[in-house]
C-alpha cells in the first residue's frame, strides 16, 4: 500500500510540474502558443479534407463528400499558412457580441428611467462598461487575446502549485493515519480457570 501511495504521489507531483510549465509557457509566449494551436487545427482540417477527397476518388462517394473535402482542405491550408488571421477573429466576434448586448442594456436602462427607476444611471453605467469592453475586443484583438492567454497561464501555474501543496499535506495526513494503525505487539497470557 505504501508503494502504491508513493507512486501516486510522484505522479501527482509530475502532473503538477507539467501544469506549472505549461502555464509559464502561456504567460511568456501567449501569441506563439495560440499560433501553434491554430497550425495544429489547420493540419487536422487538411488531413480531414484529404480523407474526404480520397474517399470520393476510391469509393465514388457523392459530390457533397468531395465538396466538403475541398472546403476542409482549403480552410486547413488557409489556417495553417495564416494562423494570426484566425486568432484575431475570436476577440472580434466576442467584441461584437458584447456590443450587441450593450445596446440591449442601454435600451433596458432607458426603459428603467421611463418607468421611474432610481437606479437607471447604474444600469446605464454598466451598459457603458459592457460597450467599452466590446470596443476594446474589436480594436485591440491581439492585446485582448494575449491577456486572456496569460490569465489562462496564471490559472495553470496556480493549479500546479496548489496541487503540489494539497498532495504534500494529504500524504502527510495519510502517513500519520497509517502510523496510528500500526499493530501493537502485546503478550498474550492464558487465563486459568
Amino acid at each position: 500500500m505504501k508503494e502504491f501511495l508513493k507512486k501516486l504521489r510522484i505522479a501527482a507531483y509530475f502532473s503538477a510540474l507539467l501544469t506549472i510549465a505549461l502555464g509559464a509557457v502561456l504567460i511568456g509566449w501567449p501569441m506563439e502558443v495560440t499560433g501553434i494551436i491554430c497550425r495544429i487545427l489547420g493540419a487536422i482540417l487538411v488531413v480531414m479534407g484529404a480523407v474526404y477527397i480520397f474517399g470520393y476518388v476510391m469509393e465514388g462517394r457523392g459530390i457533397l463528400t468531395v465538396t466538403g473535402g475541398l472546403l476542409f482542405l482549403l480552410l486547413g491550408v488557409w489556417i495553417f499558412i495564416t494562423p494570426s488571421s484566425v486568432v484575431a477573429l475570436v476577440p472580434i466576434v466576442i467584441g461584437v457580441i458584447l456590443l450587441v448586448h450593450s445596446l440591449k442594456d442601454f435600451q433596458m436602462a432607458s426603459e428603467a428611467k421611463k418607468c421611474g427607476s432610481e437606479r437607471w444611471s447604474v444600469l446605464f453605467l454598466l451598459a457603458l462598461v459592457n460597450c467599452a469592453f466590446g470596443v476594446v475586443c474589436i480594436c485591440d484583438s491581439f492585446g485582448v487575446l494575449s491577456v486572456a492567454v496569460r490569465v489562462l497561464g496564471i490559472a495553470l501555474v496556480y493549479d500546479g502549485i496548489s496541487n503540489i501543496f494539497i498532495v504534500y499535506h494529504t500524504a502527510q495526513a495519510l502517513r500519520c493515519a497509517a502510523e496510528k494503525l500500526e499493530p501493537i505487539d502485546v503478550e498474550v497470557h492464558e487465563m486459568e480457570e
